[in-house]
């Protein structure tokens, strides 16, 4: 990131993350920003010059990605959600980080963003489309409208047998609610169920239509970008943890990238991609 925290910084953003974050107080500040600039931040950054970019985020909960841009050299940003707590704490990163001249959070529905039409450079929505009950569609109608430049995209997908941000019992996510939840209740992961509604890489592509899928694996512009992003932080999954990718599962992610090659983004279990417009 082009701006290094102070040590008193990353102490005063821990100390908001404890007194108001209930079960996500573990993150570390630190970490987490380097998880969001090495997965989204540097990706927008191949497609555009973000210094001369506005930013908005649709479903931004605590802003780390708002937060991560602005420190990567972004111009502006404006973070979206609907719960009021992750954007007091949002304010009071970017009270904390001084940056308050360039960041906007404000209470709203991705599904009817304040923005005007075409009137920001990029957008992002991550694991935010999932949560929606059923308004994914307008979601993505509304990313299409505000948007110039690039959309990047991240959600699980319905294709996939297993979804591990969810009951992670094999086929549950393609039942009817009500028999989802006897399953899941068989196998004790009813907690786990939280009626998320997946997408398919094609309800993606025909609610983007006015952009097309520029990168070529997951969010990155090639495979061997997507390895080097390892080892990272995993925030909000197992208290905070750190990913590898090890031998056998970079064979088998380089294998679908031989096979289908940009069009691995129909196959894999995320739905990640960016977009970049048409027009």
């Amino acid at each position: 990131m082009e701006a290094g925290l102070t040590d008193s910084q990353l102490q005063r953003m821990r100390d908001v993350l404890e007194a108001l974050a209930g079960p996500y107080s573990f993150l570390s500040p630190r970490d987490t920003l380097d998880f969001f600039h090495r997965k989204h931040i540097t990706n927008l950054a191949h497609y555009c010059d973000i210094s001369r970019c506005v930013l908005v985020d649709c479903g931004c909960g605590h802003g780390w990605n708002v937060l991560a841009f602005l420190l990567a050299g972004g111009r502006m940003a404006i973070g979206v959600d609907f719960e009021e707590v992750k954007l007091k704490i949002a304010t009071e990163f970017i009270r904390i980080l001084e940056l308050t001249d360039r960041a906007l959070f404000c209470r709203a529905s991705v599904t009817n963003l304040p923005v005007a039409d075409n009137g920001i450079d990029l957008s992002t929505c991550i694991e935010t489309l999932e949560h929606l009950d059923g308004g994914a569609d307008s979601a993505l109608a509304e990313l299409q409208r505000v948007t110039r430049s690039a959309v990047l995209v991240t959600t699980p997908n319905k294709l996939s047998p297993i979804i591990s941000h969810d009951t992670r019992l094999p086929l549950a996510h393609w039942m009817p609610a009500g028999l989802r939840r006897v399953y899941a209740k068989a196998f004790g992961r009813l907690d786990d169920d939280k009626g998320n509604t997946f997408l398919s890489p094609f309800q993606i592509t025909r609610g983007l239509r006015g952009f097309r899928l520029a990168s070529r694996f997951l969010a990155f512009p090639s495979f061997d970008a997507f390895a080097d992003s390892y080892p990272h932080y995993l925030p909000y999954i197992g208290a905070g943890t750190w990913r590898t990718l090890s031998g056998a599962q970079r064979r088998a992610y380089a294998m679908i990238d031989r096979i289908y090659g940009r069009r691995s983004f129909y196959v894999l279990p995320s739905l990640t991609g960016v977009f970049v417009s048409t027009e």
